[in-house]
């Protein structure tokens, strides 16, 4: 049996983020440097913010943590790295 290939695609705005999310749950990775990846599994979460917006939520693979977050929050650093990611062309979309 042959393995499925990988494919990266960036992920540069939440519109794009929002895109993809609502297929439903999906695989992304912060690219830390060349050879290191901080993979996240992130879905919408079934809370609203205080804006009637979904939030989102965050599985990180490397320590199994879940958090559960407003867009906005996405690009706010003490919470995480994935907006300073979005923003600096290091937030990717994976799919096979």
């Amino acid at each position: 049996m042959m393995a499925m290939e990988q494919e990266f695609k960036p992920v540069k705005t939440i519109e794009e983020l929002k895109t993809i999310l609502d297929g439903g749950a999906s695989e992304f990775f912060v690219l830390l440097n060349p050879c290191a990846r901080s993979w996240k599994t992130l879905n919408y979460a079934d809370k609203l913010d205080r804006h009637g917006n979904y939030k989102i939520e965050i599985l990180n693979d490397i320590d199994d943590s879940r958090q559960v977050l407003t867009e906005k929050n996405l690009f706010n650093r003490k919470f995480t790295n994935i907006g300073y990611a979005m923003k600096n062309g290091s937030f990717f979309y994976a799919w096979t």
